[in-house]
């Protein structure tokens, strides 16, 4: 079953690693925001030439709160032993691409901006 939407990264930094095979693989510990108090963890892994391209791409970009659409496939839930004890989903990605992050100039700025000037 494959899963596709909109996560954000959490505090923990992606890491960049080689698989067993010798493959880029791309580690994305991600938070599914369920609503105002609830957030779901979601540890997804990103293995291949697509997942180095996109590293080398937007790495400087990949700071937390950094929303990303991805779409997951083989989700399967891993309780960790901690206490208390704490569940977070894993899966791996198929497709992956970062969200522009939103322009920090006030709303209504750039609509004073666009609309002409009338003379008298």
């Amino acid at each position: 079953m494959r899963h596709t939407g909109t996560l954000f990264l959490s505090r923990t930094p992606p890491q960049a690693s080689t698989a067993l095979c010798g493959a880029f693989q791309l580690q994305l510990l991600l938070l599914d925001r369920l609503g105002p108090h609830h957030t779901e963890p979601w540890r997804a892994t990103w293995t291949g030439v697509a997942a180095q391209r996109f590293w080398h791409t937007h790495h400087a970009a990949l700071l937390p709160g950094a929303a990303l659409v991805v779409e997951l496939e083989r989700a399967r839930i891993h309780t960790l032993a901690c206490r208390p004890p704490r569940s977070e989903v894993h899966a791996r990605v198929i497709h992956c691409a970062l969200v522009p992050a939103r322009s920090q100039e006030p709303a209504g700025a750039s609509t004073r901006l666009a609309q002409p000037q009338h003379a008298m």
